[in-house]
């Protein structure tokens, strides 16, 4: 016979079953995990249906098209010739400046090749007139067109009244004439060995090419250094293609109150560092600075501090004119261009190490009177970007200075100079090219091991 249940005591309330509390417990929660996703779901579809209502707005550098180029390095004649797609031959191989000719809408590359000295160390067999070539681009039909055995080479520029490219190949001290139109070599200027020529910049005026030379070491095994006798700029007669002469700026005297190790005469130890160069009002303008010790144990090692430099050549007596201190807030002035319409000169800055007040920045130089334009490095600030080239687009008065790692934009016309921002379009992003007419730019990278070139439509209204 079954136990009768136990009567609760007057005043109390039995407690209800075990059961019913499981079920109490179970149905709150899922009542409460109902609202939680109903609530998701209406919150991702309140974020969808405002952006189709309200789209984020477009950056300034747009995307258009990516186009494959040949390879950097060639087997021989006939494979140094081709125009297939290619794939990254080393993890040395890269791109270095472009030049771009508005008559014939094509864009000289110079895709350099190969480091000759890791191949050499890494016992990868190589030729080295096939290490490196000028990729000629069609921007009219986005196509390869032709690849010039240039090997090598560094800078490009365009001299577009003699219907030349001129190109430099650092490795053999070489300047190479191209025909803009059969895109053939006609012509071959020879610099001094070891002078390790980079940038290239055009005086219309005078018809002659100045590039900037900031030599190689003799024996890399012994030492790191270059002779200042090969740091210099070399002054082409364009037309003629004929080597005028040199004009020697790692021989030249510190300035009053530089400091840095010295031979006689108050000479730079180590000389000078030669970055880009431009041409205005009968003169070619150079960056420079005062280098350090290239075989010092510490890798990491900045120039003295408060030497970086900004010269004024004679277009037609090839004399040092004049010579500034830059900012001591700039180290390492490398790329460099100028409006001739403002006589104004935009350098890059690339050092930087806050505690001794360096920063990577973009400068300004008012050449009629040689003197720096304040600026605050935060306001002009190119940090994280390794700068590079320094580019404007004349017709929209927007200057870009490209980086390894990112592209700074500059609304530059006179009196409204700032800062734009900043836009990410791949990695090492160190050349750029820029056709005015259509607003189109051109960047030469590789894209998942590929060699392309990546072209990007210029936004105004973008951010």
């Amino acid at each position: 016979m079954a136990k009768p249940a136990p009567i609760a005591p007057k005043g109390r309330i039995s407690p209800p079953p075990a059961r019913g509390k499981r079920i109490s417990a179970g149905r709150i929660f899922t009542w409460i995990s109902g609202i939680v996703s109903f609530s998701l779901v209406l919150y991702l579809f309140g974020a969808v249906v405002h952006q189709f209502v309200f789209p984020p707005p477009a950056q300034r550098l747009i995307i258009v098209q990516d186009v494959r180029l040949p390879n950097g390095l060639g087997k021989n004649a006939q494979d140094a010739a081709s125009l297939a797609p290619g794939i990254e031959d080393t993890l040395t191989d890269g791109f270095d400046f472009q030049a771009y000719d508005a008559a014939t809408h094509r864009l000289f590359i110079a895709h350099t090749g190969p480091d000759p000295d890791i191949m050499k160390q890494q016992h990868i067999p190589f030729d080295p007139q096939y290490d490196g070539n000028v990729t000629v681009f069609d921007t009219a039909q986005n196509k390869v067109v032709a690849r010039i055995p240039a090997p090598q080479v560094a800078g490009v520029i365009d001299a577009p009244d003699l219907g030349k490219v001129f190109a430099a190949d650092a490795e053999d001290n070489i300047i190479f004439d191209i025909n803009v139109n059969t895109m053939q070599i006609q012509g071959q200027i020879q610099l001094p060995d070891n002078d390790g020529p980079d940038a290239v910049a055009y005086d219309p005026d005078d018809h002659r090419i100045f590039v900037s030379d900031p030599g190689t070491p003799a024996d890399s095994l012994e030492s790191m250094n270059t002779d200042p006798k090969n740091q210099d700029v070399a002054v082409i007669d364009a037309v003629n293609d004929t080597l005028i002469g040199l004009v020697n700026v790692g021989l030249l005297p510190l300035l009053p109150g530089e400091k840095a190790p010295v031979t006689g005469d108050n000479l730079p130890t180590w000389g000078r560092d030669v970055g880009h160069s431009d041409y205005d009002l009968g003169h070619e303008y150079v960056a420079l600075q005062v280098a350090a010790n290239a075989d010092d144990p510490n890798a990491y090692i900045l120039p003295p501090h408060a030497t970086a430099e900004f010269a004024s050549i004679n277009a037609v007596t090839l004399k040092v004119d004049k010579i500034i201190r830059l900012s001591p807030n700039c180290s390492t002035p490398h790329g460099m261009t100028i409006d001739r319409e403002q006589h104004a000169a935009f350098v890059a800055c690339t050092d930087f190490d806050p505690q001794s007040g360096l920063f990577e920045y973009l400068l300004r130089v008012d050449l009629a009177t040689m003197t720096v334009i304040p600026t605050d490095p935060k306001t002009t600030s190119l940090a994280g970007t390794r700068p590079d080239v320094v580019r404007i687009d004349h017709t929209l008065h927007v200057l870009f200075v490209s980086g390894a790692s990112g592209v700074t934009i500059f609304d530059e016309k006179a009196g409204e100079f700032h800062r734009l921002g900043e836009a990410v379009i791949g990695g090492e992003t160190h050349n750029i090219a820029i056709n005015e007419e259509t607003q189109q730019m051109y960047f030469a990278i590789f894209a998942g091991g590929l060699p392309v070139v990546r072209i990007c439509r210029y936004n105004p209204h973008g951010q």
